[in-house]
């Protein structure tokens, strides 16, 4: 929920003075913010997967993204930039959780929390 309110004040911020004034700290609560309304709170009641959701997926979900979040803060406060964070295909992995069929989401995302902390722990700052 405070990712949310943030990414609420942090809009205001853009529409006055655009996404470029924003710190990098403060774009990855944006993109973080984006991935949880898009990912975890989003359903399309057509998709025979994502339809339905069982409690233990939905939980993997967050704690996925919440992963996400704090391993791209970290790598940040390191001094690696916003751009290493998100050119890695993770984003994009988490994205595909919400459709994959539930048994196999829920063996693959204790294996991606895991890959997640590795790869962005990996970044080479400069």
């Amino acid at each position: 929920m405070s990712i949310l309110q943030k990414e609420t004040e942090l809009q205001e911020i853009v529409q006055l003075v655009g996404p470029d004034a924003l710190p990098e700290s403060e774009k990855i609560i944006l993109e973080v913010a984006r991935m949880l309304r898009e990912d975890f709170l989003q359903q399309f009641a057509f998709d025979e997967v994502d339809a339905y959701c069982p409690p233990k997926k939905q939980y993997w979900i967050l704690k996925t993204i919440l992963a996400f979040n704090d391993a791209a803060v970290n790598a940040l406060n390191r001094g690696a930039s916003l751009r290493q964070v998100l050119e890695l295909p993770l984003r994009d992995q988490i994205a595909v959780l919400k459709t994959t069929p539930h048994e196999q989401a829920l063996e693959d995302m204790p294996v991606l929390c895991s890959k997640i902390a590795e790869d962005i722990a990996g970044i080479e700052v400069y």
